[in-house]
């Protein structure tokens, strides 16, 4: 049991499962309104977790890997290179897992998603399909998109609307408009993720030409605007839910996350200008699993942020979700 728990958490770390919080996020606002379907069944919802889930993490390991390959054919070894942070493809670079493991663990990944797709695709309509493509597309898209500035916002209607409605059209051969609407806001929380994770990482972005939408606000204090005005939209749209088109008034539970994202702004304002801060994660700001260890690797000035924002996204969408079912 012990190499079992040790290669699981080897691979969880290759592939950034730490991240799947944001497919989770996704899934629990599609179940909210699906479960209502009478197309639903559990099994399928299951199948399209796990699918939704290795996406990820192949998208997640397939943007390391195009790194990882581009530095090898510039000549440098695993023990030159750098990124914005050590956590980057930590496992590859430390040999945990070789070139070759990783070839076979994307294959494997983006298969499962393939099979389940194709299960979808005939068990309801050729309409899944679309969503399917549409996805892989963007998914292989990814790795440049930061060229033309739109890393973030492909994430954003990757595990918003592309996720929320292809996943509830797959579970119910239906479109839903307000859970249209409320995939937007699952959108800006997924993009807020992203950007405070770029506001960290705005010098090194900067100087190796990675295009995000930090470094497209010219600087880290018009970025820092651009989270309070991302944040103000994603609640926004809950309240005109509510108020236009009759959401359950349950949905406002989403406000309970203030807290968080008031120390979200609070901290990553502290980040720019005051760098000498104690972290203290409290229960109400939701999880800081491994905290000892990232505390012992010295980067709990960049993971404390990272779980904020990584928290407010997750139970914004807990939030939503619960709202809608009572």
């Amino acid at each position: 049991m012990g190499l079992v728990r040790k290669y699981f958490n080897n691979f969880m770390e290759l592939t950034r499962g730490y991240s799947l919080a944001m497919i989770f996020a996704s899934c629990f606002v599609l179940f909210s309104y699906a479960n209502y379907c009478e197309s639903f069944t559990w099994i399928n919802f299951i199948l399209l977790v796990v699918a939704l889930s290795c996406v990820q993490m192949g998208a997640n390991l397939f943007d390391d890997y195009i790194d990882i390959k581009l530095k090898l054919k510039q000549g440098q070894s695993f023990n030159e290179m750098v990124f914005s942070t050590d956590r980057k493809a930590y496992m590859i670079r430390n040999g945990v897992f070789s070139i070759k493991q990783v070839e076979i663990i994307l294959i494997i990944l983006f298969l499962i998603a393939s099979i389940v797709g194709i299960y979808f695709a005939v068990i309801s309509t050729w309409k899944v399909l679309i969503f399917a493509l549409l996805g892989g597309f963007l998914t292989l898209f990814y790795p440049i998109s930061s060229r033309y500035y739109l890393a973030d916002i492909i994430v954003g209607i990757i595990f918003g609307p592309l996720v929320i409605m292809g996943g509830y059209y797959a579970l119910c051969n239906s479109f839903n408009p307000n859970l249209f609407l409320m995939s937007f806001a699952i959108c800006i929380t997924t993009i807020i993720l992203l950007h405070v994770h770029n506001i960290m990482d705005w010098e090194f972005d900067r100087n190796n030409n990675k295009n995000t939408l930090a470094i497209l606000c010219k600087t880290k204090q018009n970025a820092i605007t651009a989270l309070k005005l991302m944040i103000i939209a994603s609640y926004l749209i809950v309240v005109i839910g509510v108020l236009l088109l009759k959401f359950n008034p349950h949905t406002l539970y989403v406000f309970l996350t203030l807290p968080i994202a008031t120390k979200l702004l609070e901290s990553i304002n502290d980040y720019i200008n005051i760098k000498d801060v104690k972290f203290e994660p409290r229960w109400y700001y939701g999880p800081f699993e491994n905290w000892k260890s990232i505390q012992e690797r010295k980067l709990d000035y960049f993971m404390y942020r990272f779980y904020l924002a990584r928290n407010f996204s997750l139970f914004f969408a807990i939030f939503v979700s619960l709202g809608a079912m009572i």
